[in-house]
């Protein structure tokens, strides 16, 4: 009688309906939120595009490639791949492997172990014949995702240890609204329960559970970047990226996420996790051209603990995601007419604008500073941009069929100003006769010319203004007030407030009386002991060589 009483307690166990099923422990085998860089932004990348898109959001693969494994112990691991075939869509593959140990229920402890297979692929909506010349659809991407759970183990006290098999499906859009902002949303696990054999965690031993579906829609910005952003800083990104995530088994969460970029290479990255809980995570990255490493600092739901994960990605540059524009940056046009510009880096010039020609592979539009081109039959264009003193960035766009590819080019505007001591050396050197007095006029002729180099770089700088009809001579003596100007415009000074008369000669409502205040305090300059500054006196050589010896000169 004892021995059947036995049997019957064990069949009840097993065919009854699991006391603690993996939705009781609240754990879904299919949600899968890995990778360092998502985890590091809190989560929130329903709206940003790379290999990690395999898991969040399937429509973002339309811009990704590349392949990733993330570590963060033998039992929880990761391997991604975004491949493209080179006309703006990807093809996904994930291995995953999850474990939760040590959860409490209410009799013991459980761990649940999976092994997650998933396929996908995101396209472009212009992949279609129809939308394939629309602007709209080059910018939306749509994906699907195909999962498997290939091995689910659950062991709990008291219990028989289970298995199960399963698979679902997720959807996912993403569009492109701007050059700098993004919106998103993905629905994961979408089949209802037992369709066509899915959506359902089937155990061993008879009895199954449906897939928890969810929700999830965000948006990403790049508020700050150097191309195509509100807030122009070059080398530096900030990417702020926020979502909703909606679940049945539990309370929503609100996702907000920040990525900042510097240095060319080097990314900080910080999450907000509010549900029940609010938590933060943090995150930090390297990347050079075609690798790079992350880390993630961030605590999981289940268990209620942090952990630390690694990610190592790699992007083949053979790997692209539109083969039919050329990457290469276009060399200064000399005797080849195809794609080719006018513009080299790093150009300094006296001209108040500049004019870039080219011409363009056929279907390639080309933007100069944000602004169209208007090309010719043969696909050549010219454009005149104007350029300030100091430096000019120019932005020459190239795009094609939806993707753009842009080079950065520098020209610095220099003011360019006339010389009394330069053109009188020319007219000595036309009437020189021997050679030892043309080879000592040149010799002066080279000395000007350095020193007015570095009077223009002060003129462009605005630490001395010239007219432009004006000449300015060099061997002429300047006034304390002239240099008083320069030397708090050279050092960048604050200019003081002046409240009351500072100087016999120098009354409060002086134009200079600022600038005197501003070098007397600094006691770059002193005044007279008869109780003046004499502004429009000129500089002695005493007090220029105590300048210029300050100054390292």
């Amino acid at each position: 009688m004892k021995k059947f009483l036995i049997l019957l307690i064990g069949l009840s166990v097993i065919v009854s309906p699991s006391f603690a099923e993996l939705k009781e422990l609240g754990i879904n085998p299919l949600r899968l939120e890995l990778g360092s860089r998502p985890l590091g932004m809190g989560g929130a990348f329903t709206a940003i595009s790379d290999v990690n898109s395999v898991l969040y959001n399937p429509g973002g693969l339309a811009w990704a490639k590349g392949v990733s494994l993330t570590y963060q112990d033998p039992q929880n691991l990761s391997f991604l791949q975004a491949y493209p075939n080179g006309e703006g869509s990807s093809a996904g593959l994930a291995i995953l492997k999850k474990t939760y140990s040590g959860i409490p229920f209410q009799i013991g402890e459980a761990n649940s172990g999976s092994t997650i297979v998933l396929l996908s692929y995101g396209t472009k909506l212009n992949a279609i014949p129809r939308l394939y010349k629309n602007p709209f659809f080059k910018r939306f991407g749509i994906g699907i995702t195909l999962k498997g759970l290939v091995g689910q183990t659950l062991r709990r006290t008291g219990y028989f240890d289970r298995s199960a098999t399963g698979w679902d499906i997720d959807l996912g859009v993403i569009w492109k609204g701007g050059e700098w902002w993004s919106a998103g949303a993905a629905l994961h696990n979408i089949l209802p329960i037992n369709t066509l054999g899915g959506g359902a965690v089937i155990w061993d031993v008879g009895g199954e559970e449906g897939i928890p579906a969810s929700f999830r829609f965000g948006s990403s910005a790049k508020i700050i970047g150097d191309l195509d952003a509100p807030i122009f800083m070059e080398d530096r990104e900030l990417i702020l990226s926020g979502e909703i995530d909606f679940s049945r088994i539990r309370t929503s969460q609100l996702k907000l996420g920040g990525e900042w970029y510097f240095q060319k290479r080097f990314y900080l990255r910080s999450g907000i996790v509010a549900g029940d809980e609010t938590d933060i995570n943090l995150g930090a990255g390297f990347r050079r051209e075609d690798w790079g490493i992350d880390l993630a600092y961030y605590r999981e739901p289940i268990k209620n603990e942090r952990y630390i994960s690694a990610s190592l990605s790699y992007y083949p540059k053979e790997w692209v995601v539109l083969k039919k524009l050329d990457i290469a940056k276009p060399t200064v046009m000399l005797e080849r007419p195809i794609e080719e510009l006018s513009l080299e880096d790093n150009i300094v010039t006296y001209d108040d604008r500049i004019e870039i020609n080219g011409r363009v592979k056929p279907g390639v539009k080309v933007y100069i500073n944000g602004l169209p081109a208007s090309l010719d039959k043969n696909n050549a264009f010219k454009v005149v941009v104007p350029l300030r003193l100091k430096k000019n960035l120019i932005i020459v766009e190239a795009r094609y069929e939806g993707e753009r590819k842009v080079w950065k080019y520098k020209v610095f505007r220099k003011a360019k100003i006339k010389v009394l001591e330069e053109e009188q050396l020319k007219k000595k050197l036309k009437e020189a006769k021997s050679a030892k007095e043309k080879a000592a006029l040149e010799a002066k002729e080279k000395e000007i010319a350095r020193k007015k180099n570095r009077v223009e770089s002060f003129v462009t700088m605005g630490v001395i203004e010239i007219t432009p009809e004006s000449e300015f001579v060099m061997e002429a003596q300047i006034t304390r007030g002239e240099l008083a100007t320069w030397l708090v415009r050279a050092a960048g000074m604050r200019i003081p407030e002046v409240k009351r008369d500072l100087y016999k000669d120098v009354p409060k409502d002086h134009p200079l009386a600022p600038y005197i205040k501003a070098v007397t305090d600094m006691k770059l300059l002193q005044p007279f002991p008869d109780g003046t500054f004499r502004p429009g006196a000129f500089v002695s050589k005493q007090e220029g060589e105590e300048i210029f010896k300050r100054f390292g000169r």
